[in-house]
């Protein structure tokens, strides 16, 4: 993923930068109207696409087709109207007359063909068209006329007129009039009437000449839907277009957020588009400049603390070699039973401070990765008796109930014995410090997940009452970080009854 970096700098003022960016954003380039635009276009599409097709088809389309073919002969309604009013109006000619008007109708029309049948069913009169071959063949006794119409290369369509039309002959012909090609029109003489006596008449013109009078509704409706799936497709790719760039442009900004970068802060996004989501984006570079600069400010605090713990612990170390100094010379001068009291009790606080400085300096080097730690395989429960052993007198001392019981069995620990020592230490401080008033302590192992736990209780107030009451708390963190570095684990079990401190 390519990324562009900024320079990071805090922003003047936070409502500034919110104000800035307000300004930034136009309703038209929001994600909102370019989906409103999507949703308008989708409710118009049958209401006002299908109508507009239909429009563009039948005005264009439909025109511009029947302009660039007109038919020479109009159309079918056309002919069959004409033949059927000119079969009416000689209702009262004589033949003569009735094959002149049919000679006149033939000039008008030349590539039809034109017959007339009386009223014996003798075929009277015969025209043929333009191209139409007139082939006259004895039959029974008598004349059968053809008529062959070229209508194409391949195919060429006969009309067989007999001398004398019988009535199975006669049916079978009007009903094969309705479809065929050519078209043939065939009107009684007088009206329609055969009452009147006067045969029928019948004129064949090719197809090709005339106008389709009905609509091709199969063309309209291959063309209509083949318009309408065409803009369909095309509404359905733009909403997958426009909610595939979201989706590409919220993982882009998903997995900038859950990559780090070197100092484990993820890097600022390039905002390429000042919609919703590129106010989302520039909210997480604001986030990260944030955060960067709360890691940079963390960073030096902690170096500031570090440097002044070395060099308060190193201040304070000399001014006490001198007090413990002329303390020790107090001690070879006769002082009173109250001043013996009072040396005594600055020797412990001197003890206490010590070892707070101690504790200090341990906490300062653990936390900043320089306390070497040497693993190797100790018997823990030797180092706690041992440890326990040293603390004895004090315990004695302020009158405490003293509770080991560890296995003879060995415990084998990859440990460190002076940062184990250390541990041992600091816990067996607190129970003195912090749950004298218990007057108890226990050592003793338990069963913690298949594994053998190091146990040290106490009947103090509990760990809550601990914290708040005296202390800093420095020496469970020297303990925390010790157990962290050595690979142990530590679980603490705090009550009103007491503490429970696991080491495992």
């Amino acid at each position: 993923m390519i990324r562009r970096f900024r320079k990071q700098e805090k922003p003047k003022d936070q409502s500034e930068g919110e104000n800035t960016g307000k300004r930034k954003f136009r309703f038209g380039q929001s994600l909102m109207s370019r989906y409103m635009i999507l949703i308008l276009c989708a409710v118009l599409f049958v209401p006002v696409v299908l109508p507009i097709t239909s429009i563009v088809y039948v005005v264009i389309v439909n025109n511009m087709g029947k302009s660039s073919n007109t038919a020479p002969y109009g159309d079918v309604t056309h002919i069959s109207n004409l033949w059927s009013n000119e079969s009416k109006k000689l209702g009262q000619a004589t033949p003569a007359m009735i094959d002149n008007r049919m000679k006149q109708l033939h000039a008008r029309y030349p590539k039809s063909s034109v017959y007339r049948v009386d009223e014996n069913g003798k075929t009277a009169f015969i025209l043929g068209g333009e191209g139409v071959e007139v082939v006259e063949t004895p039959a029974n006794g008598s004349t059968l006329t053809t008529l062959k119409w070229p209508l194409d290369d391949q195919k060429k369509v006969e009309t067989r007129i007999p001398a004398v039309w019988d009535a199975s002959y006669t049916l079978a012909f009007m009903k094969e009039a309705v479809y065929r090609d050519p078209l043939t029109v065939v009107s009684f003489i007088g009206g329609g009437n055969e009452d009147k006596g006067k045969g029928f008449m019948v004129i064949e013109v090719p197809r090709y000449l005339l106008q389709k009078s009905q609509s091709n509704w199969p063309m309209e409706l291959l063309y209509l839907g083949l318009l309408m799936t065409i803009i369909f497709l095309f509404f359905i790719v733009m909403s997958i277009l426009f909610f595939a760039r979201i989706r590409k442009r919220l993982i882009r900004l998903q997995t900038a957020m859950i990559t780090p970068g070197k100092e484990g802060i993820p890097l600022p996004v390039d905002i390429r588009r000042s919609d919703e989501i590129g106010q989302l984006e520039d909210s997480f570079n604001q986030m990260v400049y944030q955060l960067t600069e709360s890691r940079h400010r963390e960073r030096e605090e902690e170096q500031f603390r570090k440097r002044l713990i070395a060099g308060l612990s190193h201040d304070l170390r000399t001014p006490l070699t001198v007090i413990r100094g002329h303390m020790h010379t107090l001690h070879k001068e006769a002082l009173s039973d109250k001043g013996i009291s009072s040396l005594s009790r600055m020797e412990s606080k001197m003890d206490d401070l010590s070892g707070l400085i101690d504790n200090m300096l341990s906490y300062n080097l653990l936390a900043s990765g320089k306390y070497t730690l040497k693993l190797e395989e100790k018997d823990v429960f030797r180092i706690v008796r041992e440890t326990a052993a040293a603390w004895y007198p004090v315990w004695e001392k302020e009158q405490f109930d003293i509770d080991i019981d560890l296995p003879d069995e060995p415990l084998i620990w990859l440990v460190d014995e002076q940062g184990m020592r250390r541990i041992l230490d600091n816990l067996f401080q607190n129970v003195v410090r912090y749950a004298g008033d218990g007057k108890y302590i226990g050592i003793s192992t338990e069963r913690i997940h298949d594994r053998t736990a190091l146990v040290i209780r106490d009947k103090g107030p509990g760990m809550q009452h601990e914290i708040g009451a005296k202390g800093t708390g420095l020496g469970l963190s020297i303990v925390d970080l010790l157990v962290r570095e050595m690979g142990l684990r530590k679980k603490v079990d705090s009550s009103p009854e007491g503490v429970r401190i696991f080491i495992y």
